[in-house]
């Protein structure tokens, strides 16, 4: 039984791979705006993507011939979130000289939220990093949308059989 694996292209350029896992095995490493068809044995599956020291969530899906996976970056984290603290680690080194108390202990909340924020991404969500997307072709309302940026013009109507 064959699958498709799918990651589409990015909002941002992004030049990472992402390694796929189909039940503990790398099975396909694959770039931004890139398909590969995949072979399975039987319908019951454990998939999961890598890239450098994040993730996503592994997932136990039953596939049929013809399902789609896709692979998306989670919107909700930002690369650039690692670099939030640093104004305010500079705000409150420079409010460290000033007389003002509630204006160093606003800036020493800001940097503690910033760490904990860090350290949540660090540990907790990097296996958040990585949304997927199991499409079944023979069911899915995404269909027509989907075949046309895949290139499957022969499947753009459901097949219920």
């Amino acid at each position: 039984m064959e699958i498709i694996v799918k990651r589409p292209k990015s909002k941002t350029y992004d030049e990472s791979k992402y390694r796929i896992y189909i039940d503990g095995q790398k099975v396909a490493t694959l770039q931004e705006n890139q398909l590969q068809e995949i072979e399975v044995n039987g319908s019951s599956i454990t998939i999961e993507a890598k890239f450098n020291w994040v993730g996503s969530k592994k997932l136990n899906l039953k596939v049929s011939n013809g399902d789609i996976i896709e692979f998306l970056p989670n919107t909700l984290f930002s690369k650039m979130g690692v670099f939030l603290p640093a104004p305010f680690a500079i705000l409150f080194v420079l409010a460290m000289n000033l007389e003002v108390p509630w204006l160093k202990w606003t800036f020493a909340t800001l940097l503690v939220i910033d760490f904990l924020l860090i350290l949540y991404i660090l540990v907790i969500a990097r296996r958040k990093w990585i949304s997927v997307n199991h499409i079944n072709p023979h069911y899915s309302s995404n269909l027509l949308k989907m075949n046309a940026n895949a290139g499957y013009p022969d499947l753009a109507e459901p097949n219920f059989g």
